[in-house]
């Protein structure tokens, strides 16, 4: 680098910086290279000189010659390599601002900084509007929120309900000034890189929002409550949650890694997925090893197959039904005039969100009436537990007397015993005995098969349900309880109501093909992400479908939700 410093002879020419912004980060050794940074700071030095091919008559390649000028030091003694490349190559700087540039930058801050102080300090209007952020939502500027904070913190002031430092005086200004120095004013430091760590602000709003808890016990790290729910952007509803403050976790391998790695030391039963109180544990339903650490970048890029789907999950439901016969086989008798579509069994809650349960007596009896004497048609067997059904079955002279007295209007005496002993006559004559007519209702089949080869007038319990014979001597035959989950996907929203809009059952559901009970016939992500993505044009944030909490967090009004388990803290152990 000798070569480089500035001889006697050093020309003004070949190095003039002072009135520019930057300068050679090798100026401070008195060794700055010639050509100098560009105007916008980057080091631009290779080599002390580009030689020059000089081909001489009678010469067919001849060689180069080194052409670094007598300021830098004349020719150097080795010349050029044979390729052509200069032997004197430049080492790379970081060139620094000169002190012009920090002199005029200084110089445009003091000014604009005094032009503010002055605008600021002389219009009252515009002063306020420069400290303030902008309206808070709607909630937060209510009357009832401003009685409660004052409650909370005995003052009057509507910024010290959030922002802790408004309820500090002026002596404490010094201290929250170091503070903020020592942690730096570069401006790469004042940016902040991701949701923000918890600050004494979350604090304020536990106070109000009781029950807030992050949804899983293997976070890697926490954030503030601010980082996602943003306030000051307009007087309406709070703007809701973006995906970006998802994705600051799910998208980064790091974080993901970290969850991985904490699960495997958390007691399961801490997580939200097993606190589910769900009217069927389904065993195929547990959480999946790892955890749901895979990485994604947004629904349509990375979420994973839903789980029941993935996983092949089958219904265990001990119920005989088959989707395609009463849909698409043409076999089922119309109901009301119509063919059977999915609305006739399956109805919405009020929200128009979740199906409601399916049960006998609003779904299935207006087709399948347990009828078991046919010249007796409004006389059926009760639906429910075995042993009522053999009590029924038992006491049948009873049950025609009393069906004779509120249907047909028989009330003398005579005509009441000739038609309790004409029925009974009629049933004998069916049956023969009372121990086959039992058979024939808990085992008939659909077509009437009972087992043992006869056959009953009539389909019995062992069409939709799965009957055992009795566990103890004289006992009731035994049916399988039936049971379903009201919900598959529990930790995720839907709304049924919203999606009626222009699509119908079949477009998502399977069923026209499903013809067992263990289908669980619920659509892959694919159907969602048709509509659900920038190609759809409908709404894709994770917001739509989750909620980031464990319980939906306590509001103003002093509505609370169970809180689940507390999170265990972090140890060395977990």
């Amino acid at each position: 680098m000798k070569d480089s410093q500035k001889s006697s002879e050093f020309q003004r020419k070949d190095y003039v910086r002072p009135n520019q912004n930057w300068a050679c980060g090798h100026l401070c050794n008195g060794e700055a290279c010639r050509i100098g940074p560009s105007p916008k700071g980057k080091c631009r030095a290779t080599t002390e000189c580009v030689p020059l091919l000089d081909v001489k008559p009678g010469e067919a390649k001849g060689h180069y010659k080194c052409t670094r000028p007598a300021s830098a030091g004349g020719k150097c003694p080795n010349g050029p390599f044979p390729d052509g490349t200069c032997c004197k190559s430049i080492p790379k700087c970081q060139p620094r601002r000169t002190l012009r540039a920090i002199r005029k930058r200084i110089v445009a801050f003091t000014v604009i900084a005094s032009i503010l102080i002055l605008f600021i300090g002389i219009d009252r209007k515009a002063r306020d509007e420069f400290i303030n952020p902008g309206p808070v939502s709607s909630t937060h500027a209510s009357q009832h929120f401003s009685d409660l904070t004052k409650k909370i913190t005995a003052d009057d002031s509507s910024c010290s309900a959030c922002h802790e430092s408004a309820r500090r005086n002026a002596d404490t200004w010094p201290t929250k000034v170091r503070e903020a120095l020592s942690g730096g004013l570069a401006p790469h430091a004042l940016i902040n890189k991701g949701p923000s760590p918890p600050s004494g602000m979350d604090k304020n709003c536990l106070a109000c929002h009781a029950g807030k808890n992050f949804h899983q016990p293997n976070m890697a790290t926490e954030f503030a409550c601010h980082s996602c729910h943003v306030e000051h952007q307009g007087s309406g509803f709070m703007p809701e949650v973006s995906s970006a403050s998802c994705l600051a976790c799910h998208e980064s391998p790091e974080l993901m890694a970290e969850s991985r790695q904490m699960a495997s030391n958390v007691d399961p039963h801490l997580f939200p997925s097993s606190q589910i109180k769900s009217n069927v544990k389904h065993p195929s339903l547990g959480r999946p090893d790892g955890g749901y650490t895979k990485l994604i970048h947004a629904f349509y890029d990375g979420h994973p197959e839903f789980r029941v789907i993935r996983d092949k999950v089958k219904d265990l439901n001990t119920l005989k039904f088959n989707h395609k016969l009463h849909l698409a086989s043409g076999e089922i008798p119309e109901l009301h005039g119509k063919s059977l579509s999915c609305k006739d069994c399956h109805e919405t809650d009020s929200k128009g969100e979740y199906q409601l349960p399916i049960t006998y007596e609003k779904n299935c009896v207006e087709c399948h009436a347990l009828q078991f004497d046919k010249d007796t048609p409004g006389l059926t067997l009760p639906h429910g537990d075995p042993f009522y059904i053999r009590s029924f079955l038992r006491s049948l002279s009873i049950q025609y007397e009393e069906y004779a007295k509120t249907t047909e209007g028989i009330t003398l005496k005579e005509p009441l015993r000739e038609y309790v002993r004409s029925k009974g006559a009629n049933v004998e004559e069916l049956y023969q005995t009372g121990e086959y007519m039992e058979r024939a209702v808990f085992f008939a089949d659909m077509k009437g098969e009972v087992p043992g080869g006869r056959r009953a007038p009539f389909a019995g319990c062992a069409t939709c349900h799965d009957v055992s014979q009795p566990l103890v001597a004289n006992g009731a035959p035994v049916i399988a309880k039936v049971a379903a989950p009201n919900r598959w996907m529990e930790v995720g929203k839907f709304n049924h109501s919203m999606h009626e809009k222009g699509m119908s059952c079949i477009d998502c559901h399977d069923v026209m093909n499903s013809e067992l009970t263990s289908d669980v016939n619920l659509p892959s992500i694919k159907s969602c992400v048709d509509c659900h993505s920038p190609k759809g044009g409908i709404d894709h944030r994770c917001v739509r479908c989750h909620n980031y909490h464990n319980t939906t967090p306590g509001s103003l009004f002093g509505e609370t939700s169970k809180q689940p388990a507390e999170k265990k803290e972090k140890t060395s152990g977990q």
